[in-house]
């Protein structure tokens, strides 16, 4: 619980100071893109990107390693529909190994302010179109709100709140707050480092990442994250890589 609380307060934080610092710059980097975080975010991209991606975490009795694609198009230019397909490899210690399509996750984000500070709001809803046998083929929605704002010429905050309807082996559905804040430092022209926090309430998940996206050529960004649970359901580390590319 002290946790989930402090990891609240930090959230509180970073949205407040992303509204309220004054000497702020207008870059918000839009084209990097969260890891925790990915379509929880505030800018909305007038060109349609994708991301391909992999990754590994490790559990308490099981790991699990991901393959997956997502990506995103503008369809209104304050309106940004995204979505992605994962395929996940589970290796239980006791029992016998088990892989399959996940859940389709599809978001939807309107961009209501983009100034110093920008500012979205959304949802999103799964399709159950994922195999049981690793635990998929349920119909979640729920809705959230995102800002970014440049605190400084190298440092961008960011913060993600919203409110999750899943369902539970215990409950039909049952409402879960979710909760997410970063920061972004731009190294340089190419190279930006990633820091950010989530924390989901009812799944008893959160978890800390670290991860950089460097810029290769115009149009393709290489990106790398290692990922620490900090609650039972989270894994207790994890590591992805991948790259972003956008459609000229």
């Amino acid at each position: 619980m002290r946790k989930i609380l402090y990891s609240i307060v930090l959230t509180t934080l970073l949205i407040g100071t992303s509204v309220y610092t004054g000497q702020a710059q207008n870059d918000t980097r839009d084209d990097v893109r969260l890891f925790q975080s990915f379509f929880r975010d505030a800018p909305i991209t007038s060109l349609a990107y994708g991301n391909g991606t992999v990754d590994y975490n490790d559990f308490d009795f099981f790991d699990r390693t991901s393959f997956g694609f997502q990506g995103g198009y503008a369809v209104l230019p304050e309106l940004e529909i995204g979505a992605g397909i994962f395929y996940h490899s589970l290796n239980f210690e006791q029992f016998d190994s088990q892989s399959g399509i996940a859940d389709i996750p599809v978001f939807g984000r309107y961009n209501f302010i983009s100034e110093e500070t920008t500012f979205s709001g959304g949802g999103f809803v799964t399709l159950p179109v994922g195999s049981e046998d690793i635990g998929m083929g349920n119909l979640n929605f729920g809705f959230f709100g995102a800002v970014r704002h440049p605190a400084s010429e190298y440092v961008i905050l960011t913060g993600n709140v919203g409110v999750d309807f899943i369902e539970t082996p215990i409950n039909d559905k049952e409402a879960s707050l979710n909760l997410g804040g970063g920061v972004i430092y731009a190294a340089n022209e190419k190279l930006n480092i990633l820091g950010e926090i989530s924390i989901q309430t009812e799944t008893d998940f959160s978890a800390l990442s670290g991860g950089a996206d460097y810029l290769l050529g115009d149009i393709i960004r290489l990106r790398g994250n290692l990922l620490f649970g900090l609650d039972d359901n989270a894994p207790d580390f994890g590591v992805s890589g991948g790259v972003v590319f956008v459609l000229q």
